[in-house]
């Protein structure tokens, strides 16, 4: 029998959805823990909280402090001033043993311990389009895969517009009171409509964003050294070192030359290369903190004597794809927008959640089969497992003691660990009472973390508020709310599981 064409979409949309839910939520719920991956960030590192009431040393001081307390390579250091979301230096280089190092600096020059996490900036953003691959040499692998979940959730996109024949008369309903089934797809559809233009964009533009490694031919074509095209479609200088020591001017004065050429633009970043060389320079990123979207412009100085070697002009394709990276990204400083992008975020996280819910639902009658347990376990530990997954890290991050060798590791190790007994759980304990234990044990962790943050580190949330350090006291708010939101959703599964058909609740339970 020959399928219409929304019979054939509508098997795309419910097993395709299926078969990549998992890792698409996974990667709409990693990014939009990154949206506020400096309020995490601050959150984690506890000495990164508070700017010093010294005087500002600025950037030639903050370099010194590095240098007098880590061994440099000779390759690019990276350094960022303070900011409205990070009071203090960020430092991103290469070691003399050629590690990738991380430090902070105190405003008043001083060197910040190691934090001995790697934070949301370091763990939960490659994590997002990475899979954190990278650590088994297979980067590569990990952006294909984030890639082809950005093109499923295109297609889930156009395929469900396309099935829902009544989609604009349901957007306004929400029939709580109907069987559980209709109260999910209403869920479904009003999360996917409201977020639709989001999920959209956010697909395309991470697809974009990677362009060059999903469809690498007609650059290799016409570009044999891809160094040549790089340097084509982002022009700056690159010296190699002379072997003659010379002196370096004063990093402030490169930064204010740099504020001038950009007429009140100021830095984000000021790359320093082959320091102590005659041949060294400094590369000068521009911070745009009021826009939305993110303009490369670079200025390339020569570090011994400050004259401009290079101010980098991008052509129309490369001020697109800048255009596109910077929606995507979010690096404006504006709460507002962050928050739209981190609840946009969350609504397609709810759209995954409950089309899984939907999907089970359906099919409730095959509880007993080995195939539909497999997918409760998988839809269970996917979405809930997860946010317990990140919650036990949160905890384990404020339980390690400082100073412990391999403690960002551990944290790490804690995060998988907590996934995977979420997953074994799923599997032992399937269905809404299963999923209802795990829903109170992110309660408990939602809740006692502002609790545990208080008693480590003393910035409890009265005082957070009253001091105005905003992203800690969201961070505690916010786990509160995710504590009493997950309380309540077990409690409704709770009910929900006594209504079941007997079958159903005896092999779930």
């Amino acid at each position: 029998m020959t399928r219409s064409l929304r019979q054939s979409l509508n098997v795309l949309h419910t097993w395709g959805g299926l078969v990549a839910g998992s890792l698409i939520f996974f990667v709409f719920f990693t990014g939009s823990l990154v949206v506020f991956e400096q309020s995490i960030d601050r959150w984690m590192m506890p000495d990164t909280r508070a700017a010093a009431s010294g005087e500002d040393v600025g950037f030639e001081g903050a370099f010194r402090a590095l240098q007098s307390a880590y061994a440099l390579g000779p390759h690019g250091v990276f350094l960022y001033p303070p900011n409205a979301r990070r009071p203090v230096y960020a430092a991103h280089f290469h070691d003399a043993a050629g590690a990738d190092q991380h430090a902070f600096i105190s405003r008043d020059g001083q060197p910040i311990a190691d934090p001995g996490t790697f934070g949301a900036s370091e763990f939960f953003f490659p994590l997002h389009y990475s899979l954190h691959f990278g650590a088994f040499g297979m980067a590569t692998l990990g952006y294909w895969l984030v890639g082809l979940a950005g093109m499923v959730v295109l297609a889930m996109v156009v395929s469900g517009v396309v099935v829902h024949r009544r989609l604009l008369r349901d957007f306004f309903s929400l029939r709580l009171e109907r069987a559980r089934g209709r109260a999910l797809l209403d869920v479904h559809n009003i999360s996917g409509v409201m977020s639709l233009p989001f999920l959209v964009f956010m697909a395309f533009s991470g697809v974009a964003i990677f362009v060059y490694t999903y469809m690498p031919a007609n650059v290799l074509a016409s570009y044999p050294d891809s160094d040549e095209f790089f340097h084509e479609v982002l022009p700056h200088i690159d010296r190699e070192a002379a072997g003659t020591p010379a002196e370096r001017v004063s990093l402030d004065r490169i930064a204010a030359k740099a504020h001038s050429i950009w007429e009140g633009g100021e830095v984000m970043v000021l790359g320093v290369h082959l320091a102590g060389d005659a041949n060294a320079y400094v590369a000068a990123y521009r911070d745009t903190p009021q826009e939305i979207t993110y303009r490369y412009d670079q200025l390339d100085f020569d570090a011994t004597n400050g004259t401009l070697l290079h101010q980098q002009r991008l052509g129309p394709a490369m001020q697109a794809y800048q255009f596109l990276t910077g929606l995507h990204i979010v690096l404006t400083d504006s709460w507002a927008v962050r928050w739209l992008y981190f609840l946009m975020g969350v609504a397609g996280c709810v759209v995954i959640a409950s089309g899984f819910l939907v999907w089970l639902e359906k099919r409730a009658e095959r509880s007993g089969q080995r195939a539909f347990r497999c997918a409760q376990a998988m839809a269970g530990a996917s979405t809930v497992g997860l946010l317990m997954a990140t919650l036990a890290m949160l905890a384990a991050n404020r339980l390690l003691p400082p100073g412990l060798d391999a403690r960002a590791q551990l944290e790490v190790g804690v995060f998988f660990a907590a996934w995977i007994a979420s997953l074994l759980h799923a599997w032992l304990r399937p269905g809404l009472p299963g999923l209802a234990r795990q829903l109170l044990a992110v309660a408990v962790l939602a809740l006692s973390l502002p609790v545990l943050n208080a008693v480590t580190t003393g910035d409890a949330l009265p005082l957070t508020v009253a001091r105005g350090q905003w992203q800690i006291a969201g961070m505690d708010l916010s786990l509160l709310v995710t504590g009493v939101l997950a309380l309540m959703a077990a409690r409704g599964l709770r009910r929900a599981a006594r209504r079941q058909p007997a079958p159903y609740r005896t092999a779930a339970a």
